[in-house]
């Protein structure tokens, strides 16, 4: 209780200190950001903090004679406001639509930007939509333009959709598996399982939890799972992911054509803190397994990491 207590006083002192270091952000910055990012946004002067809230009109649809108001929140947004430590801090949040979803994680990691969640946010019957989560410092003109290349994806992904005709059909793998385990295990260098024709192989990470171990069999898990054939198959799994190796492995991830489909938690106050990422990909079982392979010795590469 007295940790507690020392901790709120602690919070509380530094508070006022925080917000007299912390700058407003100028008007010629509002401005510029409203140019770069294309819309018109809002200052907060109590918390130094501007903000653009950009509406998708797509996200509305319910059906085809009926729409929701952008005002239940189907919009992306980005905040931006003047730091301590660097000139600006970006926080924000896009709004996608299954088919945008790879391309602008690609596109946001290009830009610099770092990528803290993924998840499904669809509330009703209509489009599938998906929140992916952003965060990054630099200069508000730097972060303003990545945020701009994430919206320019978009457009261009639906651009593209529209000249052609979606294609909904699923993935055309053999409904029997036979996958053979010999060659992945050589590249992932794991020992996997095949039950049924599909194959499995996973491995732990170890964490602490309130004081207490959690290894792999309490789901500190990375893990993969090939079905159909060795020349055509489908995967998916999930990553264990540290808070420094979790842009890495998303790039590379993406380099390799795999599809990032949540990054989440599973647990809370961890130490280390672990995120998780699921993805899927299809492909050859070799090449599936070659793209995890080499997503794991990007995660562990330290010297991968942005300056």
């Amino acid at each position: 209780m007295r940790g507690i207590l020392a901790n709120l006083q602690i919070a509380i002192l530094m508070a006022p200190f925080s917000a007299v270091l912390t700058a407003q952000v100028p008007q010629h910055v509002r401005a510029s950001i409203d140019r770069i990012v294309g819309g018109q946004g809002a200052y907060i002067p109590d918390s130094k903090v501007y903000k653009v809230v950009l509406p998708r009109s797509e996200a509305t649809i319910v059906y085809d004679y009926q729409t929701f108001s952008t005002n239940l929140g189907l919009n992306s947004w980005v905040a931006l406001k003047s730091g301590i430590h660097n000139e600006a801090i970006l926080v924000g949040q896009l709004l996608l639509l299954d088919d945008e979803v790879d391309l602008v994680l690609s596109a946001a990691l290009e830009a610099r930007l770092d990528v803290t969640g993924l998840a499904p946010s669809s509330v009703f019957e209509g489009p599938h939509l998906h929140t992916l989560d952003l965060t990054a410092t630099g200069t508000f003109q730097d972060l303003a333009a990545g945020f701009r290349k994430c919206l320019d994806e978009i457009q261009q992904v639906r651009r593209a959709r529209a000249l052609r005709t979606p294609n909904t059909t699923a993935p055309d793998v053999p409904f029997e598996s036979s996958i053979d385990p010999a060659a992945l295990d050589s590249v992932l260098s794991m020992k996997g399982v095949v039950i049924g024709g599909a194959y499995r192989a996973s491995v732990g990470a170890n964490t602490l939890l309130r004081g207490e171990d959690l290894g792999g069999e309490m789901g500190m898990t990375t893990w993969v799972s090939v079905a159909g054939t060795n020349d055509h198959a489908i995967a998916h799994g999930e990553f264990v992911a540290g808070t420094d190796d979790l842009q890495r492995l998303l790039k590379a991830l993406r380099v390799k054509g795999i599809s990032v489909t949540s990054i989440r938690n599973h647990t809370l106050g961890e130490e280390p803190q672990f995120v998780f990422v699921h993805f899927r990909g299809e492909g050859t079982a070799l090449d599936l397994a070659r793209a995890v392979r080499y997503a794991l010795d990007a995660q562990a590469d330290e010297s991968q990491s942005s300056p």
